[in-house]
């Protein structure tokens, strides 16, 4: 079969996925340029958050995994967030630790987006409509499933 001279760009993002199995893959996401509202890139967890229930890992040696993204308990990027500076003033920051169940911890902010009647970290937390949940770390943001969740602590 032909390929098609017309392909879209992608933007590569290096990312570390930790699974239940308990490996970590370091590899690539794959994400596209202005498909937000507003014209902003697709973000790590635009994709984890998406219905699709797996995604493709680009690996050093040139091979393609597609990811579980049910067997994922956490990925770990470094790729810049266009939106720190606006979510930072439009939510307001909790600092927590995270544990998973596989005794992994990570800490960090979460940015509470929530109105003001119900600005609680439980009622943030109880809300189902994301998979993955961000977690702002000083060297890395986390990409936590929250099926993986232990427990979440607070820490401020």
């Amino acid at each position: 079969m032909p390929m098609s001279d017309y392909r879209i760009e992608k933007i590569r993002c290096p990312v570390v996925v930790r699974l239940h199995s308990g490996e970590s893959v370091t590899g690539e996401m794959f994400l596209q340029p202005f498909v937000r509202p507003g014209g902003g890139n697709e973000r790590p967890q635009d994709i984890l958050n998406s219905t699709e229930p797996f995604f493709p890992l680009a690996l050093a040696d040139g091979d393609t995994l597609l990811v579980a993204k049910e067997q994922v308990l956490a990925i770990g990027t470094d790729h810049p967030e266009e939106d720190d500076e606006a979510l930072g003033s439009l939510a307001r920051p909790m600092v927590v630790e995270v544990r998973l169940i596989n005794g992994d911890r990570h800490a960090g902010a979460i940015f509470l987006d929530m109105p003001s009647e119900r600005p609680r970290l439980l009622d943030f937390l109880n809300r189902d409509d994301e998979r993955f949940l961000t977690l702002h770390g000083t060297e890395r943001r986390f990409l936590i499933n929250r099926q993986a969740i232990e427990h979440i602590r607070p820490l401020d």
